[in-house]
């Protein structure tokens, strides 16, 4: 199972409640929301989440408690956000943000961008994202690691995504009941 260096229970718990709050201030000042864009789909693993996030975790990648959420075009949330630095001074981090499909299946989307850690403007402004290329490294790095991965069309992506979303909303309206 997950160590609590991979991705704290205490702090996901709280990243996930205060999130959406976090978010909409975030836009007020200026972030947009952010979606995943089908350019930046990297592959679906038959992986369950936490497997590949031990991977990640194990290959240096960190996960970003504070990073804005990503949604599907259909608005399904993200289930992990990981960056990866190769030092900590890097002006560029390739972006990894996962998706549960299921208990043994993880969409993957990607993109590099400006570390906020050397240019906290740019990053702020989204300045200079390269979803082809943060796919294209990634696939590279899943290739390395001997993950099967099979690239689903758009129509299947979408599709799937929503019938989780309304899988999802059906879960919550019978637990506010």
């Amino acid at each position: 199972m997950l160590g609590s260096d991979v991705r704290p229970t205490v702090p996901r718990r709280l990243r996930r409640r205060m999130g959406p709050a976090i978010d909409r201030v975030a836009q007020r000042v200026g972030q947009p929301e952010y979606r995943v864009w089908p350019k930046g789909y990297v592959a679906t693993v038959p992986v369950p989440i936490e497997e590949l996030e031990e991977k990640l975790h194990d290959e240096g990648f960190s996960w970003d408690p504070l990073s804005l959420y990503h949604y599907t075009l259909v608005g399904n949330e993200s289930d992990g956000s990981w960056a990866y630095r190769p030092s900590w001074l890097a002006d560029r981090q390739l972006h990894v943000v996962l998706f549960e499909r299921s208990r043994d299946r993880t969409d993957i989307y990607a993109h590099t961008e400006y570390s906020w850690l050397s240019h906290p403007l740019k990053h702020a402004d989204q300045e200079g994202i390269r979803r082809s290329d943060g796919v294209e490294v990634m696939r590279r790095v899943l290739e390395s690691w001997g993950v099967d991965s099979t690239r689903e069309s758009l129509v299947t992506r979408t599709l799937r995504h929503a019938v989780v979303r309304l899988r999802d909303e059906v879960r919550l309206r019978r637990g506010s009941s």
